[in-house]
Formats: C-alpha cells, structure tokens, sequence
C-alpha cells in the first residue's frame, strides 16, 4: 500500500479495498487513511461506488459516525441501507456558516468522531497536507465523491 501512495498522491476506493482485504488488514490500520480517497462513478459506470460502499460499510462497524458534508455528498437513503450501513450512525454537515467543505472535512476528520468523512468535489482541492495530516490524528477515512459525474447518477 505504501509504494502505491507513493506512486500517486491519491488512491481510489477500488484500489483501498484490495490492499486492505488483500492483506487483511483494517483499513483504520493501514496507511491508505493519509491521502484523500477518491470515488468517481457515473451510471455507466459503477465499480468505484461499489467498493466505496463495502468501505462505507466497515467505517459502519466502528463505534463512530459517517459523516457526508453538503447535501450533494450524500448518497440515496436506501442505496446505504442495502449495502448495510446503519443510517442511525450517518450524519449530514449542511454548510449553514459558509464555511468551506475543506476547513469543515479538516476539522471533522481531525476530531476523530468520525469513522469515515464523505465530500463532493474535485479530489486536487482535498489532496493537501491539512487534509492528509486531520486524517491521520483522527483515523479516519475521508472520501471525495466526483460531483462532475454523481449529478448524472440515478436511482431506482
């Protein structure tokens, strides 16, 4: 894993999920939780997702919250609760002080309450030091949704 993230400076859920389970190691173990974790996913396109919801679902079997911050990070109701995420331990940030999704990730992954920390945006302006560095103090996995692509996405 660490020859991976030294090779790039962010990894993809698929890529977390197999070196994770290929080891089978924990993920709040491993050092994938230093980098931002990007998942990018289209309706065509589906893989990523689902292997951001089997991560989703581990994060799920800590004693800590799942928090999505803004409304367009979070997911469809019903698609956690298929994949077997407690909805009772996920929680949604609204940005009501307009503070930006950057300082709120960095301080939500840095208070440690949180087992995993879910933002819609670009993966390059979560990929910073701050970021990486809240992650790690507060073992906690923080995932960035491709808004680009996610607006495409629907449910049935």
């Amino acid at each position: 894993m660490k020859a991976l993230m030294q090779a790039q400076e962010f990894i993809t859920a698929s890529e977390v999920y197999k070196a994770t389970f290929g080891s089978c190691s924990n993920v709040f173990e491993s050092p994938s939780m230093a980098v931002p974790i990007e998942v990018s996913y289209s309706e065509q396109q589906q893989v990523q997702l689902a292997y951001f919801l089997r991560l989703l679902k581990q994060a799920n079997e800590e004693n800590r919250w799942i928090m999505f911050i803004g409304q367009d990070a979070l997911l469809d109701k019903r698609l956690l609760i298929n994949a077997g995420i407690d909805i009772n331990k996920v929680l949604l940030l609204r940005n009501t002080k307009n503070q930006s999704k950057h300082l709120l990730m960095a301080k939500a992954l840095e208070m440690g309450n949180c087992s995993a920390v879910i933002v819609a945006g670009e993966i390059e302006s979560f990929n910073t030091p701050i970021i990486s560095m809240a992650a790690e103090h507060g073992k906690t996995l923080a995932f960035v949704l491709n808004q680009n692509v996610k607006a495409q996405l629907t449910f049935h």
